[in-house]
């Protein structure tokens, strides 16, 4: 977790998983408030790298 700019933030690498194996965050639990485009084109990369991971690990 880190301080973002309205509260606590999930850390993630740049494929949006965290520190717990098999566990993907995205959205305003990541950046914070960035509104609603970012938030779906982070939820959306978040998916792509969820199925990444479970088709070829």
């Amino acid at each position: 977790m880190n301080d973002g700019p309205i509260g606590q933030i999930i850390r993630t690498d740049s494929m949006k998983a965290t520190t717990v194996e098999g566990v993907f965050a995205c959205g305003d639990a990541t950046v914070g408030a960035e509104g609603v485009p970012v938030t779906v084109g982070d939820g959306y990369f978040a998916g792509a790298s969820t199925h990444r991971s479970l088709v070829f690990e």
